[in-house]
């Protein structure tokens, strides 16, 4: 179906270029400011005597698509420039006709004009010159750039930056750096961390199309947040619209080894599809609280009539996973408003997808004596069925006061909901070397995220700038029902029914169900003050000061359940019921106080916390230019509260963390040229534990057979940086830079494992001290003007790549329960990327092609009873084809086109390297996701 698709569409495409091709010709070229050489931005070019024209781009390339053939007068025009006319100039039909135009600065003298534009912030040479411009060592990519690709979402994007890899698809590690030592901030707003088990942000959230750019700043800057290690990530969603617009985009996907396959899931409720439960799965209102429950007997008619209240949902029910869809409408508006400019832009959006995976999960008996083989612990395999429902709104409003004051109010929300059902079968070799085995996760989770901010930009004199900012987070993460249990059958009785597992008493994985609900909300605020002074040398000079608050409250809460016999044992009885089919087994006739299944909760006080973290700032910087040296330098006082309570074996626990942090921060540039320039920065940028980190809640992970479990102890980490980096930009739109970094970390948090005789507990701990360092390339270069080809002509290219080391030394204290010394967790020692790009403007065809691999990292932290996982390296390659015809665009895209495995491997010999063919490390996670075949059409209906 697959290979139909693309040729299907590529024929289409290809007959409908043909035939407007044979009645219609284009015209383009770039517009040349003749003494300086350079490229003229916003340059008119008008076809006389149609209604046919367009202004030239950040590279001064101007393309006129669908002219009906014959003879024009052009007619190019720009202010301060002599008019150029160029007459019975022929557009003929089905070619790319090509007129670069020269222009003189014109002899006219402008007296008392006032041309006010608002430039282009998303293009490819819009965020290069940025980059170019700022005081920091920046990366960015534009909506230009993510337009050409098969990116949905901001995560796929961020792979294509240098030194940026990307762990399950939507966390995003920065030069080897774990993503908790990354900080965002979305339109100037600092983000919610949107994870309940770690302090990070979900990239997936947000569509490409709701973005306007991406920056990068890996060196720091007294005006941004100090709390970052890897780098400080600023997402900004389109303000501007140029003209009105409405589009009506509507979108279709074939997942290979998933679309048309057998899906396997719960019953659900009826607004599943909106991405959020009506309360199906959900505790009713009149279910006992925890203590009354625990503290009644087991045969109390209470637990009864409790478990009577509860679902009977435990069969999975099998139905066919459909093709994945997707709709999107947005418009754009100029409007005015009591004589203002007021301009709007509102995206909605809504996905539905399925992922089918089929995994193999192994786990190994290593025995401290090394001499001695490894036995295969347990073989299990795992058909793991995904389906999310999404709604994505963005809308945007901005406000034009003046020529120099403007407002903003920017709003995005999302509403995710991810159905999952793991069925996972094997063999359990230590403890049940007999039995077949068959083991559930039922789970659904909700999220509503909004993010919202108010902003505005006053030019108060021709010297002074202020700026404000207030924003709103607000967070509710809701996982009714997780389900999970687990069946066996003696292998000599084949035939037999499985038997439910039930435990003693309620834990995590037997018979269980639970229930977690987060709560957060956050609000921040910024002032920022710039003035102008007296040249110290040949360039401006610039005081900026500004103060910042953000408080941010969580709460979390969880219940766990379990079924079991409440102890009057009657073994037929108990055998019956254990053997009765999932969707019989705890029905209400099985739920009895003497003879049957009751309810008993485990939930401890430490499944809940509250917690809430302050912090206020304020800095002063200054930057000047003396020669061809460019200073900037800045003081950041930073005060933190963090205080989390929660309820532990011994009384209540309470951290109460208040720390004060003087970073200081230095970024210089010489100019070697008008084009190229070398950057110096120094930082000091602190580290601070989450939320999830610090508080004592015990996890049972499913997927990973492994407990996570905080740490109250946790203390702020901090961090030297130091960068050097080479930049040039040869043409607008054009770059080439190579850059090195070097990172001391004092205190850093990092992953531990504890030890346990059954299962990995996975937590944290402040290491001793580590150090990253690494170089990193980047080259983005166009054809264009190289060439007297027209079809080599229209090629550019994209290549990025990293290389990076380091280490971290945990302490004596760990010495004898795992490695002292080792490298960072989810560090790759290589990252490549490469994208190429044509575009044809005479037919309106793009295509893309995006390459990217990285190195074998650590996925998880070993000790000396599990050793050391590392995520093999993978090679991954995506294909982008997108054509416009008229008021219509098509987008057709294979994303992963090789379907390279992903491999998790155990370091088993313990060498710190992975050999898979040499038989000495051994897999613990094999899977492949499949190829994604993707078709969308978007309506220009102005």
């Amino acid at each position: 179906m697959k290979s139909v698709l693309l040729i299907t569409s590529s024929l289409l495409f290809s007959v409908l270029s043909f035939a407007q091709a044979a009645l219609t010709g284009s015209l383009s070229g770039v517009i040349i400011d003749q003494q300086t050489k350079e490229t003229i931005i916003g340059a008119n070019v008008l076809i006389k005597g149609t209604d046919l024209g367009t202004s030239t781009d950040f590279d001064g390339f101007y393309a006129i698509q669908n002219i009906p053939v014959g003879k024009y007068t052009v007619q190019v025009s720009y202010i301060g420039y002599d008019n150029i006319t160029i007459t019975d100039f022929e557009v003929k039909p089905g070619e790319r006709n090509t007129l670069d135009v020269v222009m003189n600065s014109g002899s006219l003298t402008l007296n008392e004009i006032t041309v006010t534009e608002y430039k282009k912030t998303n293009t490819v040479s819009a965020v290069l010159l940025e980059v170019k411009q700022a005081k920091a060592v920046v990366s960015g990519v534009s909506s230009q750039q993510m337009s050409r690709s098969q990116d949905n979402n901001a995560a796929q994007v961020m792979v294509r930056i240098p030194g940026i890899t990307v762990i399950d698809g939507k966390f995003v590690m920065i030069r080897g750096l774990s993503e908790r030592y990354n900080n965002v901030m979305v339109n100037n707003v600092l983000a919610p961390s949107t994870e309940i088990d770690k302090r990070t942000f979900s990239f997936d959230l947000i569509p490409t199309n709701a973005l306007d750019r991406m920056l990068i700043y890996k060196s720091g800057s007294a005006a941004y947040p100090g709390d970052y290690a890897g780098g400080v990530i600023k997402l900004f969603t389109a303000e501007d619209v140029e003209q009105n617009f409405t589009r009506l985009t509507l979108g279709t996907a074939y997942r290979v080894n998933t679309t048309g396959q057998d899906y396997w899931q719960s019953k659900g409720s009826p607004t599943d599809f909106l991405g959020f439960d009506n309360g199906f799965r959900q505790l009713p209102s009149s279910f006992p609280d925890t203590e009354t429950l625990k503290e009644s007997a087991r045969n109390a008619t209470l637990r009864q009539t409790a478990a009577y209240s509860l679902n009977n949902n435990f069969q999975p029910l099998q139905s066919v996973a459909s093709p994945d869809y997707s709709l999107g409408v947005s418009f754009g508006r100029n409007l005015t408003l009591a004589g203002k400019k007021l301009s709007t832009i509102t995206n909605l959006n809504y996905s539905n997808s399925y992922q089918f995976t089929q995994r193999s999960f192994n786990r190994y008996f290593d025995w401290n004596d090394q001499s001695r083989p490894i036995d295969l612990r347990y073989e299990f395999n795992d058909d793991s069925y995904e389906r999310q429902n999404r709604i994505s709104l963005l809308s945007n409003w901005k406000l034009r006061l003046s020529d120099n004051s403007r407002i903003t109010f920017k709003n995005l929300f999302n509403q995710i909901g991810e159905n999952e059902t793991i069925l996972r079968t094997g063999d359990e070799y230590i403890q049940r070397p007999d039995n077949d085995l068959a083991y559930y996760l039922m789970g659904y989770r909700s999220r509503s995220i909004y993010m919202g901010q108010l902003e505005g930009t006053h030019k108060t004199s021709e010297q002074t700038e202020l700026h404000w900012v207030a924003g709103l987070n607000y967070l509710s993460e809701l996982e009714p029902d997780l389900r999970r249990f687990r069946t066996f059958r003696p292998r000599s009785q084949g035939d037999q029914n499985y038997t439910m597992i039930h435990p003693p008493s309620s834990n995590l994985f037997d018979t269980g169900r639970y229930f977690g609900r987060l709560r957060e909300y956050s609000v921040n605020m910024g002032l920022d003050y710039a003035i102008k002074l007296p040249a110290l040398g040949n360039g401006k000079t610039q005081i900026k000061t500004g103060v910042f608050g953000d408080f941010r409250d969580r709460y979390f809460g969880a219940r766990y359940i379990s079924y079991l016999y409440p102890g009057f044992f009657n073994n037929d009885t108990l055998n019956r019921l254990a053997q009765l089919p999932l969707d019989q087994i705890f029905s209400n006739e099985n739920i009895r106080t003497r003879d049957g299944w009751v309810l008993e909760e485990g939930t401890r006080g430490i499944d809940s916390y509250d917690a809430y973290n302050l912090t206020t700032a304020a800095y002063a910087s200054g930057e000047t230019s003396l020669g061809r040296l460019d200073l900037s330098a800045g003081l950041r006082t930073e005060f933190n509260r963090q205080y989390l309570s929660s309820l532990g074996d011994n009384g209540r626990l309470i951290v109460d963390n208040p720390t004060l942090a003087l970073l200081p921060f230095l970024n210089t540039a010489y100019n070697l040229s008008d084009k190229s320039l070398l950057r110096l920065s120094y930082s000091l940028t602190v580290n601070r534990p989450e939320f999830r980190e610090l508080a004592p809640f015990n996890f049972y992970d499913f997927k990973l057979d492994a407990n996570r479990v905080g740490e109250p102890n946790l203390q702020m980490a901090r961090i030297n940086n130091v960068d050097v980096r080479f930049e040039t930009y040869p043409r607008p739109g054009e770059t080439f830079s190579f850059g090195t970094f070097y990172k001391y970390f004092i205190n850093p948090i990092e992953n531990r494992t504890i030890i346990s005789t059954e299962l990995p507990i996975f937590s944290y701990i402040n290491a001793s001290w580590a150090q990253n360092y690494g170089v990193e390339l980047e080259f983005r270069k166009s054809l264009r003007g190289l060439t007297k080809s027209a079809f080599l002509s229209n090629f550019s290219f994209n290549a990025n790549a990293s290389l990076i080391f380091s280490e971290v030394d945990l302490g004596e204290g760990v010495s004898m329960v795992q490695d002292q010394i080792r490298p960072l967790q989810g560090q790759s020692p290589y990252i490549v990327n490469f994208a190429l790009y044509y575009e044809e403007p005479v037919s309106n065809t793009n295509i893309a092609l995006a390459y990217n691999i990285f190195g074998d990292r650590i996925f998880s932290v070993g000790d000396r009873n599990f050793p050391t996982i590392y995520e093999l390296s993978r090679n991954s390659l995506d294909f982008t084809l997108t054509k416009r015809i008229q008021k219509v665009s098509y987008k057709l895209g294979v994303q992963n086109l090789l379907d390279a495995p992903f491999r998790f491997y155990e370091d088993s010999n313990r060498d710190e390297m992975i050999s898979p063919l040499s038989g000495n490390d051994n897999p613990i996670l094999v899977f492949r996701r499949g190829q994604l075949a993707t078709l969308s059409v978007t309506f220009d209906l102005n």
